[in-house]
């Protein structure tokens, strides 16, 4: 939205001499400014009758500028308790960020001290909202944070290009379109953050590259030297010019390349041997409208998770015939980080991506009372986790926990360690580096089984356990790799001595254990000494 800075000055004589035009003080806008005088005109006079009120009463427009931003503080307090209470402060707060210049303008004192502090205040609007939908995980972190950055630097960029007389152009901001889009969640609950942040994101991206670029050719006309290089100065040139672009282009380049080598290689890996997989009897009849969200394998049964077509989610036990069993509910807010449930005995562990928590299910508490009974919630924390798995590692019982391109690890939990710490790396044991895309994984007589699901290239690796925790990465220790049937299922997981994977429509595919792992075992065994 294009959006005036209002200017107005710290004192107020009860018979003001004729006012500035507000152009001559502190504001980011542009070519949209002839809307913007009108705009301020029109407040000026709105609030005409308040003037001689608050005149008389000493008030400073400065003052009216801290009022606004006291406001803020309702919104934060009520941001999720009360909505609505809280659209009536974030409206109190715009008041207040309109009224300060008008009341400065008609007083007829506008200064540039004075519109320096309602520029502050206004962006501290912008802020608070954009940190409490952060927080309260209404969008993506690094959403809201690009954002809210790109957005001061536009603020930043339009004051200094108009201070120092190069005018700027259109400013576009997005602050009242924020506003609106938390007033459509408070009233109505819907949730259109993400793509409002994104969309003008990528518009700010532009202006502040265009801004960047203006300054620097404005400032070096302005401040620097007309004459820069001499003749025949080394320094000069064309070829010299794009050489200086293309050493900073290609620091870039290298520290990009040498901290993605592993997700790189892997998007271009190929797979080492060929399989053939078979496909056995859907687990989920085609004419059923239920989503599959993801699966477990319990001694001989497959348990799986649907959303029903009244959107509860419902985990319900499969034979691999097909023939549906016992089934149980799920809290309805629960949104799974991956697709494949690791099965503890009894206990099934489900990731919970909008409470960042592992979740312990007892399965035979859960189906005895048709719904679910947690009995374990264990904290994520900054992990971002897409694959998981229960195994054995120097005789103890260990949960494999693989995050993404954040940390492309995968690291081995002592269970019991992480529960008494209380967060999931509170009992880490060790770890080993992955490869980047990590969608699901498993463990086989000491072999990790990983389905990396790259954006070009998707294999499933196999991997002796030992060799990546003594520091191989996962392709390098890799004895065998292979494509999946299908590029989005879920999986693998064990299932008898067959490798198993899901399709999201409930197409269950299967691989004998035997057509990879008697390589992988064999290769190992020549290794390591028994």
């Amino acid at each position: 939205m294009l959006e005036p800075v209002d200017n107005k000055n710290e004192t107020a004589g009860a018979n003001p001499p004729k006012s500035k035009s507000y152009k001559d003080f502190f504001n980011y806008f542009g070519e949209e400014r002839v809307v913007h005088d009108r705009f301020a005109e029109f407040r000026t006079r709105l609030i005409s009758h308040i003037v001689p009120i608050f005149s008389r009463m000493g008030i400073v427009p400065d003052t009216i500028s801290y009022v606004g931003i006291t406001f803020l503080a309702g919104v934060i307090l009520y941001f999720v308790r009360n909505p609505v209470v809280a659209v009536l402060f974030l409206a109190g707060h715009v008041f207040f960020d309109g009224v300060d210049g008008a009341y400065a303008r008609h007083t007829g004192k506008a200064s540039q001290s004075g519109a320096f502090t309602d520029l502050v205040c206004d962006q501290f609007g912008m802020v608070v909202v954009s940190l409490m939908v952060i927080f309260h995980h209404m969008v993506a972190p690094l959403i809201g944070a690009v954002y809210m950055a790109l957005y001061l630097m536009v603020v930043v960029f339009g004051v200094i290009i108009n201070a120092i007389g190069l005018k700027t152009r259109i400013t576009v901001t997005s602050k009242y379109f924020l506003y609106l889009t938390y007033a459509a969640w408070a009233i109505w609950e819907v949730n259109l953050f993400a793509p409002m942040m994104t969309f003008f994101s990528a518009i700010m991206a532009l202006q502040v590259l265009i801004g960047y670029l203006r300054l620097k050719r404005g400032i070096r006309k302005k401040f620097d030297s007309e004459v820069r290089f001499s003749a025949g100065d080394p320094y000069s040139g064309k070829l010299n010019y794009i050489f200086n672009l293309a050493i900073p282009a290609l620091v870039l380049l290298i520290i990009l390349i040498w901290g993605n080598w592993i997700p790189l290689r892997a998007m271009i890996d190929i797979p080492k041997q060929s399989v053939s997989w078979s496909q056995g009897i859907p687990l989920i009849p085609e004419e059923k409208t239920e989503q599959l969200l993801g699966f477990g394998i319990q001694n001989k049964d497959f348990l799986v998770l649907c959303r029903k077509p009244d959107d509860h989610l419902e985990v319900t036990r499969f034979s691999e015939s097909g023939q549906a069993g016992q089934s149980f509910t799920i809290p309805e807010y629960v949104s799974p980080m991956f697709g494949t449930f690791p099965v503890d005995r009894n206990i099934l562990l489900i990731p919970d991506d909008t409470t960042r928590l592992l979740m312990g299910i007892d399965l035979d508490a859960s189906f005895a009372a048709r719904q679910a009974v947690m009995v374990m919630t264990l904290p994520f924390k900054y992990l971002r986790v897409t694959a998981m798995t229960t195994g054995e590692w120097k005789g103890k019982k260990v949960w494999l926990a693989a995050n993404y391109l954040y940390t492309r690890r995968t690291y081995v939990i002592d269970p019991e360690k992480a529960l008494k710490k209380g967060y999931l790396l509170g009992g880490l044991i060790a770890s080993y580096v992955n490869a980047g895309y990590p969608h699901g994984m498993v463990i086989r007589d000491r072999t990790v089984i990983e389905y990396n699901r790259s954006p070009l290239q998707k294999l499933i690796y196999a991997a002796p356990l030992k060799s990546v925790i003594a520091g191989t990465n996962l392709m390098d220790a890799a004895k065998t790799s292979f494509f999946a049937p299908r590029d989005d299922v879920f999986g693998p997981a064990i299932y008898g001595d067959s490798l198993v994977v899901l399709s999201p429509e409930g197409k269950l595919y299967k691989l004998p254990l035997a057509a990879f792992l008697v390589t992988t075992q064999k290769s190992d065994s020549k290794r390591t000494p028994h």
